[in-house]
């Protein structure tokens, strides 16, 4: 049975203001929210929108700030290959993706 701290870390994060209303406009919150967008295609690129900065970067591990979450992404040979303000294209093995 977890214990109160492990259910605290497992706690459904609020939605902010823009997120809702977002969501009660029908509109996508990537573009009115500036919530983290990321694509994933197969396993060798991904491509992430709207992430506040780099933590951490190595050949098998990329931490990324996505404002309300951090996105670790795990594998080989990975490698930032464009960036631009808001937008990233990494390359290499993905092999996961948390979010923390």
């Amino acid at each position: 049975m977890p214990n109160r701290e492990e259910e605290a870390n497992h706690a459904p994060r609020k939605l902010t203001w823009r997120e809702k209303t977002a969501a009660l406009l029908d509109l996508p919150a990537e573009g009115v929210a500036g919530t983290p967008k990321v694509s994933l295609t197969g396993d060798r690129e991904l491509y992430l929108e709207n992430y506040k900065g780099i933590l951490a970067y190595g050949k098998e591990e990329i931490h990324v700030n996505g404002g309300p979450w951090v996105l670790r992404i795990l594998g080989r040979d990975l490698e930032i290959k464009a960036m631009r303000a808001g937008e990233m294209r990494i390359t290499g093995w993905v092999e996961r993706l948390e979010l923390l």
